[in-house]
């Protein structure tokens, strides 16, 4: 560590103020007291805007109030260091060393003195107004450029900028920079803006992937190729990397220092452009405690002369939140709007990449295989922007292929299936060219399992083949679709189905817990000034969350006339654009999601008995009107199909006992025990459990209490096990029951329910 003969006579006189006074120990005011009567400190005190006999005054009124530092001894000669001057000392030195320094400035003594709080030597300064933030950046900008940075040279410059930024140029010049293709217009924007005297910087903004730090460096590789305006054909490219800035900044002004350097690098180089990526960062970096002081505030003098162009980018929510709530900074650049590029443009960028890719992985892409990339990503990825999102998933593809270690590789578009389904979170299915062979077998595969409502299913079904065929109206669901009908007819069992064979998730809501108004924001999340607001798990909504997770699902708003009318508004948002927004401004896609409201609306006043011919007419009537009631009718408009359920016929109620029994005779399976019922049992079964009002419920209800019960009995006391049972209605008078026959020498099969509504069981011996 070298001397500094500064430090040294501002410490030589604290000593000998200590000596005059009699004091026993040199105290953190006699060294402020000596710093504040330093000439060049004194002066850059009353260029701050203090008085400096202001600060004199008081640190010599306390010193000279401090009769327990008097020596009792008699004449003091050697003055000692208060440990807290030790403490300065040392924390001055760490400071220098860690800023890669040799000597010990005067500022690093001031420094060390200001991080004591509770001295009156750091009491008298903040009292007349001198805080450290403002007062370190006041004495660089007096002092320090004249020492260093303004004697610059550059190859200084040089080593600077290599410390701290990534020359672009350079790296275009090596050809590691991927081609720019389809900003045309944009990048004549930027250069039109460069080329101003003053204010001449730029601020790109634009989503998350649509190209914004690719533009710079298509800015870059324009310049190399000489296909720039000739004031700009020697300008060199440098990103500033905030994050080294940063690091190692452990004392208040070394991240000043560095920024410093940084802006005297650049204009000594001069015909630089400065690149700074995620410039919201700028906001608050390099900040402490309660001061403003920041990257921001201190770049702003250099990009207004405009010695300095700089060229940065954000995203648009951060520029809301950011730069437009600093208008001082937004008034210094040129707003550029990127905004994503379309389909055809995507495709060039891709075809420009291909030989890159193919390089870097070894493996062929197919050209089918970019533009289904790019039609997929398109469709099923809509939480991304392209081209990021095509890269991506073309890249991902190449991967898969790459780590199997072979030559001739080709990523086709089946492997290009593959992958978006695994992204996006979707069936594979639902992507491939195969998908009609999913849907060839919806029809039978919904009808065998949901009896006596084959209009209703004829009528969902050909809607959704309108969607597979890909011929539906853009920007919006696969389906919207009101199901109305008694209790128990199966709308929720049809949902299920769906979901079901469809490879889709289904995302049941209960509209009996969204009654209240305060309720329904819990789907979209908290409102602003509510608790929760800015947290995305709080405030995210239910909704918002459970399509994130799941961008391929039935979504199932069961029993909608319970919910508070308020629901209606989320349900036009989605129909309408095939979106929907959180409250915290988060927009979810549902193009892939089949919407189902159920509603029993109607329903009650049905069951009223009618008189006279009218009957049916009624029924239809008051369904229809409270529909009309209940929903608005922009609602009802946006609404692809209201569909009617229908009071289930006796046959089909056969066939729900029959799909009751089926499902006990899976769980016996285990224990190798098969079990049939007959038919008078079924129609016992029917006329028991069967309730026009309450639909095919209590069925599960009854199946339980005459055969399940009993059953179980035998199987824990009777340990009955590996054999084949026939459950029949025994009747004794008014008495009823079921009784269990086994068959240990006889196989027992069927129990299904034929088109006539009979059951039929095989016997055979064994």
């Amino acid at each position: 560590m070298q001397n500094n003969p500064e430090i040294e006579n501002i410490l030589e006189q604290a000593k000998k103020l200590a000596v005059s006074k009699n004091h026993e120990y040199v105290t953190l005011e006699h060294v402020m007291l000596s710093l504040v009567r330093h000439k060049r400190f004194w002066k850059c005190l009353e260029q701050f805007g203090t008085s400096p006999e202001a600060i004199e005054q008081d640190l010599l009124l306390y010193i000279d109030s401090q009769a327990v530092l008097v020596s009792s001894k008699g004449k003091v000669k050697e003055p000692r260091k208060t440990n807290a001057l030790e403490r300065v000392f040392n924390r001055a030195l760490t400071q220098v060393m860690f800023g890669g320094r040799r000597t010990m400035a005067t500022i690093d003594l001031w420094l060390a003195l200001m991080s004591e709080n509770n001295s009156h030597a750091v009491y008298f300064m903040q009292k007349h107004g001198v805080t450290k933030q403002e007062f370190v950046l006041h004495w660089q900008q007096q002092y320090e450029p004249k020492n260093s940075h303004f004697e610059m040279n550059v190859e200084q410059a040089n080593d600077i900028l290599d410390e701290h930024c990534i020359n672009i140029s350079q790296l275009a010049k090596d050809d590691k920079l991927e081609p720019v293709i389809g900003r045309e217009t944009e990048l004549e924007e930027i250069v039109t803006v460069l080329a101003k005297r003053f204010k001449s910087n730029v601020l790109m903004v634009g989503d998350p992937g649509v190209g914004k730090t690719a533009i710079a460096e298509g800015l870059a590789t324009r310049i190399k190729d000489n296909t720039v305006p000739k004031f700009i054909q020697n300008f060199e490219v440098w990103g500033l990397e905030i994050g080294s800035l940063l690091a190692g900044s452990k004392y208040r002004g070394e991240f000043e220092e560095k920024l410093k350097d940084v802006i005297t690098a650049l204009e000594s180089k001069k015909n630089c452009i400065l690149f700074i990526d995620e410039a919201h960062t700028m906001k608050g970096a390099g900040a402490s405690g309660s001061s403003s002081l920041d990257f921001a505030n201190m770049i702003k003098p250099a990009i207004t002369k405009g010695n300095l162009k700089v060229i940065a980018s954000t995203t648009w929510e951060e520029f809301y939140d950011s730069f437009e709530k600093d208008r001082a900074l937004m008034r210094r650049f040129y707003r550029v709007s990127v905004d994503e590029p379309d389909k055809a443009t995507t495709v060039k960028i891709l075809h420009g990449l291909k030989p890159r890719l193919e390089k870097f992985h070894n493996v062929q892409v197919a050209d089918k295989a970019i533009d289904k990339a790019v039609d997929l990503a398109t469709r099923y990825m809509s939480d991304k922007k392209n081209p990021d999102k095509s890269i991506d998933l073309i890249d991902a593809a190449c991967a898969v292929e790459r780590i199997k270690d072979k030559e001739g590789l080709v990523v086709d578009e089946e492997l290009v299936d593959i992958q978006v389904a695994r992204i996006a979170n979707i069936p594979e299915t639902k992507v491939t060219s195969n998908a009609s062979d999913k849907v060839k077998d919806l029809d039978s595969n919904i009808k065998d399992k949901l009896f006596g409502q084959d209009s209703v299913v004829n009528e969902v079904l050909e809607r959704l083949y309108v969607n597979y065929a890909g011929i539906s109206t853009p920007n919006r669901p696969m389906g919207a679709f009101l199901f109305l009908g008694p209790t128990g007819t199966g709308k929720t069992e049809f949902a299920k189905l769906l979901g079901a064979n469809l490879d889709m998730h289904l995302l049941r809501y209960d509209m009996s817990e969204y009654q209240d108004k305060h309720t329904v924001s819990s789907l979209l999340g908290a409102p602003p000034g509510f608790v929760g607001y800015d947290d995305s798990n709080l405030g995210g909504g239910k909704l918002i969350s459970d399509i994130s997770k799941h961008p391929y699902s039935v979504l199932l708003f069961d029993e909608v006339e319970k919910a508070h009318p308020d629901i209606s508004n989320i349900f036009l948002q989605m129909m309408d654009e095939g979106t929907v927004t959180g409250s915290n401004g988060k927009i979810v896609d549902v193009k892939n999601c089949v919407i189902i409201l159920t509603s029993n609306l109607g329903a009650r006043d049905n069951e009223n008995n009618s008189i006279g011919f009218g009957q049916e007419l009624e029924k239809t009537g008051n369904e229809d009107k409270a529909v009309k009631d209940f929903f608005k009718p922009e609602l009802r408009n946006r609404l692809d199909l209201t569909v009617k359920f229908k009071k289930l016929e006796p046959i089909a109620i056969k066939k729900i006992v029959a799909k009751f029994i089926n499902e006990l005779r899976s769980s016996l399976n285990k224990k190798n025990i098969n079990i049939i019922v007959t038919e008078p049992l079924v129609d016992h079964l029917v006329e028991v459990g069967y309730d026009p009002k309450m639909g095919a419920r209590p069925l599960g209800r009854k199946i339980d209490e005459l055969i399940k019960v009993p059953l179980s009995k035998k199987i824990l006391f009777e340990q009955l096990e590996n054999c084949h049972l026939t459950c029949d209605l025994f009747i004794k008078g008014k008495k009823r029951r079921v009784s269990f026959k086994s068959h240990p020498k006889t196989t027992v099969s069927g129990g299904e329910v034929d088109e006539n509504g009979r059951v039929v069981v095989n016997e055979t011996q064994n």
